[in-house]
């Protein structure tokens, strides 16, 4: 691997314009990354809370500590944002980039009318067909599927297995219960900057479109129904959103259900499991099966 100078290492972030911090005690040479739990020798490593550090810790060659903490280390770089600027260095001196594939996969199945941008990347037996447009830089894996009215913003990532724009679940009652399929005629719309993991579904809508904004992330196995509204720089964890659910600008979802028509609002958290069966206000925390109001969510994003 690699090996870096602590020198090589300020520089870039000077270059960068990262807001930091040092405390050096020796100049040394990095063969790498680790973990705190499982640290290696001559490696860089990042604690963000006191509550990690153990007094026998073998001896850390390099730590980019959170703002705020104190640790008895000879060589610190302190910064507000610790995890974004462990990550950045990473990729910069340590990931070896991979030969680039083509920038179409094997057995892929683009349609006449899809439109890509600059730079899109698709993986392996994908299918995409329909009016779909999809964004500058824009990288999909294998196996995902894509059809009917779609748009992709620029420097998105899709994971592989993952749906979108496919009808979603709608019914009506004709006489002895017959059971008949409402047809999806709206589209999907996605911002720029959105991350979809593996094994997202992302139905379209039965008129209007689903919209997922700007900078949003979404984990994976997630189902976001049709009509579905997520708002920029909202995070959704491992979560069912069923029919025309809202999600309000930077709200989060995790590991939970929020039932049709409902809306989560501005700032909100849905913590892990809640069913969410009425309106959660912007800026709390809802939490339970039915989901009652626990606190405000600026006291847990502090903690967090």
């Amino acid at each position: 691997m690699y090996k870096v100078s602590l020198t090589k290492i300020i520089e870039f972030l000077m270059e960068e314009k990262q807001k930091f911090q040092t405390q050096i005690s020796e100049e040394v040479t990095l063969a790498g990354f680790s973990s705190l739990d499982r640290y290696r020798p001559d490696t860089i490593t990042w604690v963000k809370s006191a509550d990690k550090w153990q007094k026998d810790m073998p001896e850390i060659a390099l730590c980019v500590v959170q703002e705020g903490v104190e640790l008895p280390l000879p060589n610190q770089i302190i910064c507000e944002n610790s995890k974004a600027v462990f990550f950045r260095l990473i990729e910069h001196f340590f990931v070896i980039q991979e030969d680039k594939e083509p920038p179409i996969g094997r057995n892929t199945v683009i349609g006449d009318r899809v439109r890509l941008g600059r730079n899109v990347r698709i993986g392996h037996n994908c299918s995409i067909t329909g009016d779909v447009v999809i964004g500058d830089d824009t990288v999909i894996h294998d196996n995902v599927v894509i059809r009917h009215k779609v748009r992709i913003g620029s420097r998105c990532v899709i994971e592989s297995l993952t749906m979108i724009g496919e009808d979603g679940f709608g019914a009506y009652e004709e006489e002895n219960h017959r059971k008949v399929m409402i047809k999806h005629y709206g589209g999907v719309t996605i911002g720029d900057d959105v991350y979809l993991g593996s094994h997202v579904d992302i139905e379209r809508g039965t008129i209007d479109d689903t919209h997922i904004g700007d900078g949003v992330k979404v984990a994976p196995f997630t189902l976001i129904a049709h009509n579905g509204f997520v708002g920029r720089d909202s995070v959704i964890i491992c979560s069912h959103l069923y029919g025309s659910a809202h999600l309000e600008e930077n709200a989060w979802v995790a590991g939970s259900i929020v039932k049709n028509q409902c809306r989560v609002g501005e700032n909100a958290v849905v913590g892990i499991g809640t069913v969410v069966t009425r309106d959660v206000p912007d800026g709390k925390v809802a939490v339970g099966v039915p989901a009652r109001i626990l606190r405000d969510s600026r006291e847990t994003m502090s903690k967090g």
